[in-house]
């Protein structure tokens, strides 16, 4: 059979990326960002279908599945300093990952980063847990205000990256502080007005408008 040119481009583009990313990933990389992540997890080769919610995804040339918030900040000091394509998720709700795979690291938080804990009025989530387990820890202490978030797919990491809202709620209105992981590899805590989240929030037409 004949290829198009254009399709023999895009062949061609994704086999030197994958030669590119073979240069670099080599075992010298592997086996320093191995020392880095003791208590999570390495693994080369990982299918991202197993992963994500639609169950689809080729494989990812490297997925690390930290344990703790210095393991996080190590993968991605690493990815960084070997130019190493990298890409942050939590648990795959709604991600769309090619049948090709992903050329570079998939840090994944959604498995180890679930906790929730209620203190009197406020409750404080790690990134990795679901909106909705979020919800109901919330609806069981008697609190009222995070009922939007009930049927939104996805964790509170992303929520509060995107602002996620539903039903005339938004994360911004609940939202007291976060801790952050700044490009300079430094954790910072910035509340909701130093965020700036009011506009993040994508706004869905309404029924009237549809």
């Amino acid at each position: 059979p004949i290829k198009s040119s254009a399709a023999s481009d895009v062949y061609k583009r994704q086999v030197l990326d994958r030669r590119y990313i073979g240069d670099i990933m080599n075992k010298e990389f592997l086996q320093n960002l191995r020392e880095q992540i003791k208590a999570g997890t390495v693994t080369e080769q990982e299918p991202m279908n197993k992963h994500t919610s639609f169950a689809i995804g080729g494989p990812a040339d490297v997925f690390v599945q930290p344990a703790t918030r210095e393991e996080i900040r190590s993968a991605v000091y690493c990815a960084k300093e070997a130019g190493i394509p990298f890409f942050v998720m939590g648990n795959g709700s709604n991600l769309l990952v090619s049948d090709e795979g992903f050329r570079g690291m998939i840090i994944q938080i959604g498995k180890n980063f679930q906790a929730i804990s209620v203190k009197d009025t406020v409750i404080e989530v790690q990134a990795g847990a679901l909106l909705s387990r979020t919800a109901r820890a919330a609806w069981n202490a008697g609190l009222t205000g995070f009922e939007f978030a009930a049927g939104i797919p996805g964790s509170v990491g992303g929520a509060v990256a995107m602002n996620a809202g539903a039903y005339g709620g938004e994360v911004k209105d609940v939202l007291l502080d976060a801790e952050v992981l700044t490009q300079e590899g430094e954790f910072l805590t910035l509340t909701g007005e130093e965020l700036d989240l009011s506009c993040l929030l994508y706004t869905s037409p309404s029924p009237r408008d549809t």
